[in-house]
Formats: C-alpha cells, sequence, structure tokens
C-alpha cells in the first residue's frame, strides 16, 4: 500500500507539471463558470461529480476514483463523436464518390464476371476484399479476350444476380442494358461478343476439308479414349519382351505345325518347263524296292 501511495504520489506531481501549475480549486471555479455561462453544450452535470472533487481535494476516496477522476464519471464521454452530423455525411461522401456503395475491406464479398456485351456472367471468387477487385478485373479479360468484362460483387453466395453491383460503375445488374440477353438465343449479338480465344494463326497451304468429310471425320472419332492396357510391374524382362512381341501360346503353336508335303502339280499346269528323262517313277507306277523271296532248289 506504501508503494502504491507512492506511485499516486509521483503521478500527482507530474500531472501537475503538464498541466502547467493550475491548482485544482482554479479548475473547478473555471468549469463552474462555464456551466453558468452555457458554454458547455449544456450539458447537465453529474451528481457525483462534486464529491468525486471534494475527495480527491482532500485525499480521501479509492484509488480508482483519485487516478481517473472526471474520466470515470463520464463513461460515455468517448463514444460521442465530435463532429455534427452534416460533417459525417460530408466526410463519408468524400471517401464514396458518386455515391457509390463501395464495399469494406474484409474478403467478405462474392465477386462476378460480366460480360456486357449479353449480360451473361460466371463467378470468380467467393471471399473477395476491395483490393482484390483489379485482380479480379485482369482475370475476367483474360478470360474473355477482346471483349469488354467488368467486375460485379455481391454480399452473399444466396444473393440475387439482379442486386449486384459493378465495381466499376456503382450501378445494379438489374440496370445493365444488356442484362440477361444470353438467355434470348433469338436477339442478335455481336460476332465478338464471346470468351473464344482469337486465332493468332493463318492456314497458308492446302485445301480446306469439304463439309461431307468433316462430318465423316465426327461421326467416326470416338468419343471416349480406348484405354491402353498398363504392363505387370510384377513381370520379368522377358516375359514383358514377349508381351511386346505379341508371342504367347498361340503364336507358338502355329509355328510348331508342320507344313504339308506339296503336290506336283500336272506338266500341262506347271510354269517352269522340265528337261531331261524322269529319274524316279511316278507314286502309282513305282514298284517296291525290297529284295525278291528265293527260288526253293527242287
Amino acid at each position: 500500500l506504501d508503494r502504491l501511495n507512492a506511485n499516486l504520489d509521483a503521478l500527482q506531481v507530474k500531472r501537475a507539471q503538464l498541466a502547467g501549475g493550475g491548482s485544482r480549486r482554479d479548475r473547478a471555479r473555471i468549469l463552474a463558470s462555464l456551466d453558468a455561462n452555457g458554454c458547455r453544450d449544456s450539458a447537465v452535470p453529474s451528481r457525483r461529480a462534486p464529491v468525486l472533487e471534494a475527495n480527491r481535494e482532500n485525499g480521501k476516496g479509492n484509488l480508482l476514483d483519485r487516478l481517473l477522476g472526471d474520466a470515470r464519471s463520464q463513461p460515455d464521454a468517448l463514444d460521442e463523436p465530435s463532429d455534427s452530423d452534416k460533417q459525417r455525411g460530408i466526410r463519408a461522401m468524400i471517401n464514396r464518390p458518386d455515391g457509390m456503395d463501395l464495399p469494406r475491406l474484409g474478403g467478405e464479398f462474392r465477386t462476378m464476371c460480366v460480360r456486357t456485351c449479353d449480360g451473361y456472367f460466371f463467378p470468380m471468387s467467393n471471399a473477395a476484399s476491395l483490393g482484390d477487385f483489379e485482380r479480379d478485373q485482369k482475370n475476367c479479360d483474360s478470360s474473355c479476350p477482346g471483349t469488354e468484362m467488368q467486375v460485379f460483387y455481391t454480399r452473399g453466395i444466396g444473393d440475387d444476380s439482379a442486386s449486384m453491383t459493378s465495381s466499376i460503375t456503382g450501378r445494379p445488374y438489374s440496370e445493365l442494358p444488356t442484362a440477361y440477353l444470353y438467355k434470348q438465343p433469338e436477339t442478335s449479338r455481336p460476332s465478338a461478343c464471346g470468351c473464344n480465344a482469337s486465332r493468332n494463326f493463318e492456314i497458308i497451304a492446302g485445301n480446306p476439308p469439304s463439309p461431307e468429310q468433316s462430318e465423316a471425320d465426327v461421326e467416326t472419332t470416338p468419343s471416349v479414349p480406348v484405354p491402353a492396357a498398363r504392363p505387370d510391374p510384377g513381370a520379368d524382362p522377358e516375359t514383358l519382351a514377349n508381351v511386346e512381341g505379341r508371342l504367347d501360346r498361340e503364336a507358338i503353336k502355329r509355328l510348331a505345325v508342320k507344313p504339308s508335303p506339296t503336290t506336283l502339280l500336272p506338266p500341262e499346269q506347271r510354269k517352269v518347263r522340265a528337261v531331261g528323262p524322269a529319274f524316279l517313277p511316278d507314286p502309282a507306277a513305282a514298284t517296291g524296292l525290297q529284295a525278291p523271296a528265293l527260288k526253293a532248289v527242287q
């Protein structure tokens, strides 16, 4: 307690030095004169203020009352704005040019890319802040090159698309002249109104394919690619080589079959002329090559 009292005395001495040497009685007298002349916004003085002032003069009261003083007796003094309503309105208009309802920082906005030529839109960011709008604008421009794009934002995912606000003009999507025009296929649109990237090449040789050939290619081309078989990771290299060379059991059987003996064609059907005598008789007229049986002796 003695140490707290010593600290309190040191704080009071420092406060008196910063106050310019004026006493508390002079301060109370000046405040009373201001209240009497209506120079304090006709504020009703607190009933506890004289008691607290007297306790501070006599060294009584608790420690908080002696340290805080009037700040504790007026808890709402810091919450009152120093500017009038008119000044606050002017400051708000300066911070929001053209009356635009600019979003606050914090990443609580959902941005959409809107194609101004037909009103088509698609999502870009689900949690964007004011500083992310420039980044989203560049992404929208790159998604649809050659077409005017604008970033619109909403405060929630479930909000109506008609209430989206443009980050450039500050107007809602419903006021866009081409709002929901993409839902009307019978309405004509500019040729450049789309998100297809422009071709940066030109065909300089060859004839263009005919319409019939193009349709045939489209019909014959399978829509789903056929999956390729993967090699067995546990197979040895020799087995993998056999599979790659299509050497299986059936191929081995076909190679092991002996060719059947060929029969000579008739002379009139032969393409090669036979020269010289026939060394061997025809199979039908051939005689047996066995030795003749011995004759019995009589």
